[in-house]
């Protein structure tokens, strides 16, 4: 992280000293959780599809796009699992599992992904960071906005309007963007992991299209993709680094303490956690809780200054004042607020 102390006047860094004992002791990758958890995922998606079928009223199918959008942000979560090697601790099966089962259904790589979120990770904020470039290209994400702007974003978002947005600098992960110039966004896609795409997008595809219920299969997996992309999956990222004030390394991105509701649609896996998992990225997402309220507990610097909204609509509430009042609503959440 050398490189990324460059980006950065002196003091800006959090010290982790104190807490590295404890970060040895939540970096264990939960290997049977995690293989039952994407077991468990697919089942449903699996039954969902089934069930609508079965039923064949636009019902079903409604209730269904909802249970299997629910599961893609699981399963989204778990391709960022994969990218820092915490889906499996066996780089290969890591790697290889998290390609099959959750990088390749979307459209996307574990390998491309993660070439580009590890220099988010280094150069976080700044004009190193993919992530920040982008950002600042797209006026959807240009923060804050009054009411009338907030809501006009979420209905351009849930109409699909702006979903091209969201698309454009996503290609950057995907193996179809990448294949004909694997070096296109400045690193190797190399020919072994372009031929496993393609296998696999033939024998996947080609099941679903031989099937008679090829339309209803394809409908009831890209339409919620479609719509948990652009709406629910943009809340959440608006909250990882919009509205912060980045003048030292816990004010540059922000932790959600997800409701229920938060953590059934939008920050699944305690990825609402995302301060937590900036300082500490080796932890897997079983133990940012803990994580979080360790440090809470046990550092006043922390609980004092770290960026802590209770839920996602409020973050949307802290990205809505005018210019000048970005930080007026920001707030430490007290540690009892997670129990």
């Amino acid at each position: 992280m050398e490189d990324a102390a460059q980006d950065r006047a002196p003091g800006y860094r959090y010290s982790r000293r104190a807490t590295l004992s404890l970060i040895r002791q939540l970096s264990v990758v939960p290997n049977w959780r995690n293989g039952f958890l994407l077991i468990l995922q697919w089942a449903v998606i699996v039954a969902a599809c089934v069930i609508a079928i079965r039923v064949d009223r636009w019902p079903a199918y409604l209730i269904a796009g909802i249970v299997i959008g629910t599961r893609i942000q699981v399963l989204a979560v778990m391709m960022h699992e994969a990218c820092h090697g915490m889906l499996f601790s066996n780089r290969r099966v890591n790697d290889l599992i998290g390609d099959l089962f959750v990088a390749y259904p979307f459209a996307l790589s574990v390998d491309l992904y993660r070439a580009a979120h590890m220099v988010h990770h280094r150069h976080t904020n700044t004009m190193r960071d993919y992530d920040y470039r982008a950002a600042r290209k797209d006026s959807d994400q240009d923060f804050p906005k009054d009411g009338r702007a907030m809501a006009v974003l979420l209905l351009r978002s849930l109409t699909g309007v702006n979903y091209y947005r969201v698309a454009r600098p996503a290609r950057v992960w995907s193996p179809l963007a990448n294949f004909h110039n694997p070096m296109r966004f400045g690193f190797d896609f190399r020919l072994a992991l372009r031929i496993r795409y393609v296998v696999w997008a033939v024998l996947v595809y080609g099941l679903i299209l031989w099937s008679p219920w090829r339309w209803q299969i394809l409908g009831l997996f890209l339409i919620p993709q479609f719509l948990w992309m652009n709406v629910f999956n943009r809340i959440r990222a608006m909250a990882e680094h919009n509205g912060v004030t980045d003048e030292s390394e816990i004010r540059g991105t922000r932790t959600v303490i997800p409701t229920l509701i938060d953590r059934i649609l939008i920050g699944p896996l305690n990825v609402s956690y995302h301060l937590e998992h900036h300082l500490f990225p080796s932890v897997p997402w079983h133990n940012l809780r803990r994580l979080h309220r360790h440090l809470m507990a046990s550092d006043p610097l922390y609980a004092q200054d770290a960026h802590v909204t209770r839920g996602y609509w409020a973050m949307i509430r802290e990205l809505m004042p005018p210019p000048g009042a970005g930080d007026s609503n920001r707030r430490a959440v007290p540690v009892e607020a997670n129990s």
